[in-house]
C-alpha cells in the first residue's frame, strides 16, 4: 500500500482521510457527490479505500477489482495501524445498544476503553488519538465485507435478517460480509453467537463459542432471569429500556463484558441505569393519555417486528415508510393486525407496505408531518404512537437522525394542539 485512491468523503471518510496523510501515504480523494471521477486515478494507485455507502456494484468497485487493486475500506485501513485490541458487535438489528452498554461496563473496570467504528468515532479517529486502547466497535456488513486482517479477541453476534438487498447482491453475500467479521479469530478469543439462528450458529470461527438465547445453553433468560455460565445476571423487569429484543442485548453486553472480567455487580449497575440510546425506542412521553415513541432508527422490517412485539396488543398508532431496503412486509401482516389500531405509512415504500398489509387499517400520508397530525387525531387514551420506519430514510431525509429529530419537533409542536 503506497499509493491510495479515497473514495467518499463522509465522516469514516475524512477520518482514513486524515490518517493516511498522518500516516506519509500519497493520497487522492474524491467523492460521487462532487461529480468526481475515479477514473483518473486508477493507473496511479494500488489499494482502494471506499466509504461503507459504496456498494459492490459502484463501478468502481469492479473496476478496481479488474485492474487488480487492493479493495478495502475504512475499518480496515484503520485496523493496519492499530496497536490495541477490539470486540466486535455485529447484527441485523441491536448493534448500537448493545455496543453502548458493553462499553459503559468496560470503562468501568479498564482505564483506556473507546467505542466506534459504525457506533461513535471511525477506527481511524481512534487510531490518531488512542492506538492502544481496548476499542468496543460496532461492525456493519458493509464493513465485514472489505475486511482482510481485522481479528477481534471478542465478538458477538446478535441475530440476522433479510436488510440491505439494495448494496449486498444476495442474502448469502450479506451473510457472509457479517460472519467474515469473526473469520480470523484464534483459539484464545470468543465469539458469542445467537442459538436461534442456525445462519448464526454456523459462522465460522476459531474462537471458543458462547450460544445464547435458548435455555440449556451458556446464555439464556427464564421466569425473567438473565443467566449466563450458570450465573444470574441481571432481573429484566429492573431494565429500563424495553422490548425482549433488548432484554437480548443486554444479555449479550453482560455476557461480554463478563467474559472480559467485569464483575456482575457493575453489570448489573449500567443495565439498571441505561435508559436507551436516541431514536432507538426513546420514549418521548405522555401527551394526553398517549404514550409516544421515537423508533427512527428502525431500518429494518424485524426491527419494526421488535417494536411492536414491545406493546399490547390493538394500542398502537404506527407510522411507518420511507425508501425500501427490499424487506418482507407481508412477513409481519399479522403482527400488524394484532397489535396496530392504524398504521400511517409515508415515503416511497408507503404504496408496496400497504398491498403487503392489505385487510389492515392503513392510512397513506403525503409527509411525516401529515403523519403525526393524522396520529394524534386517531389516538385516544391509552392509546401508544409508534414511529417505527422500517425503512430508510434518504428519500426524505439525511439520515436516521434527522428524521427522528423532525419527528420529536413534530410531536412536541402537534401533540399538545390535538390533545
Amino acid at each position: 500500500m503506497k499509493r491510495v485512491l479515497l473514495w467518499g468523503l463522509g465522516v469514516s471518510g475524512r477520518s482514513a482521510l486524515n490518517l493516511l496523510k498522518a500516516k506519509g501515504f500519497e493520497v487522492y480523494a474524491g467523492d460521487d457527490a462532487r461529480g468526481d471521477n475515479f477514473k483518473e486515478f486508477l493507473h496511479i494507485v494500488d489499494t482502494v479505500v471506499l466509504s461503507p455507502g459504496i456498494p459492490p456494484h459502484h463501478a468502481l468497485w469492479k473496476e478496481a477489482q479488474e485492474k487488480g487493486i487492493e479493495v478495502i475500506g475504512e475499518l480496515e485501513l484503520a485496523w493496519r495501524f492499530f496497536e490495541g485490541k477490539a470486540l466486535a458487535i455485529t447484527g441485523t438489528d441491536g448493534k448500537s445498544t448493545t455496543t453502548r452498554l458493553t462499553y459503559l461496563m468496560l470503562k468501568e473496570v479498564y482505564a483506556n476503553v473507546e467505542e466506534g467504528a459504525n457506533a461513535g468515532k471511525p477506527l481511524s479517529e481512534i487510531v490518531l488519538s488512542n492506538p492502544s486502547c481496548l476499542a468496543v466497535l460496532e461492525v456493519s456488513s458493509f464493513q465485514g465485507k472489505t475486511l482482510k486482517t481485522f481479528r477481534p479477541i471478542g465478538g458477538a453476534f446478535l441475530n440476522f435478517s433479510e436488510d440491505h438487498l439494495d448494496w449486498h447482491p444476495s442474502l448469502q453475500d450479506y451473510l457472509e460480509s457479517k460472519r467474515n467479521i469473526f473469520s480470523r479469530q484464534r483459539e484464545e478469543d470468543f465469539l458469542l453467537l445467537n442459538a436461534k439462528d442456525p445462519r448464526i450458529r454456523e459462522t465460522p470461527s476459531d474462537a471458543k463459542k458462547f450460544f445464547l438465547l435458548e435455555e440449556g445453553m451458556q446464555g439464556y433468560i427464564k421466569e425473567g432471569k438473565a443467566y449466563f455460565l450458570g450465573e444470574e445476571l441481571f432481573e429484566v423487569e429492573r431494565l429500563k429500556i424495553r422490548g425482549k429484543h433488548n432484554w437480548h442485548n443486554a444479555l449479550f453486553a453482560g455476557a461480554m463484558a463478563r467474559l472480559m472480567g467485569v464483575e456482575r455487580e457493575i453489570i448489573q449497575e449500567v443495565l439498571y441505569s441505561f435508559s436507551g440510546l436516541p431514536y432507538r425506542m426513546e420514549y418521548m412521553g405522555s401527551f394526553g393519555g398517549v404514550e409516544v415513541y421515537n423508533d427512527s432508527k428502525s431500518t429494518t422490517v424485524n426491527a419494526l417486528r421488535s417494536a411492536l412485539e414491545s406493546f399490547e396488543d390493538g394500542k398502537v398508532i404506527l407510522i411507518a415508510g420511507g425508501k425500501d431496503k427490499g424487506g418482507d412486509f407481508e412477513g409481519i401482516k399479522e403482527l400488524v393486525k394484532k397489535k396496530t389500531r392504524l398504521s400511517i405509512l409515508i415515503g416511497e415504500a408507503r404504496e408496496k407496505i400497504a398491498k403487503a398489509w392489505r385487510g389492515c387499517e392503513v392510512y397513506l400520508a403525503k409527509d411525516l408531518e401529515s403523519a403525526v397530525s393524522k396520529a394524534f387525531e386517531f389516538a385516544k387514551q391509552g392509546d401508544i404512537i409508534l414511529f417505527s420506519p422500517a425503512c430508510a430514510s434518504f428519500d426524505m431525509f439525511r439520515d436516521y437522525k434527522e428524521r427522528g429529530e423532525r419527528f420529536k419537533e413534530l410531536v412536541f409542536e402537534l401533540g399538545g394542539k390535538s390533545l
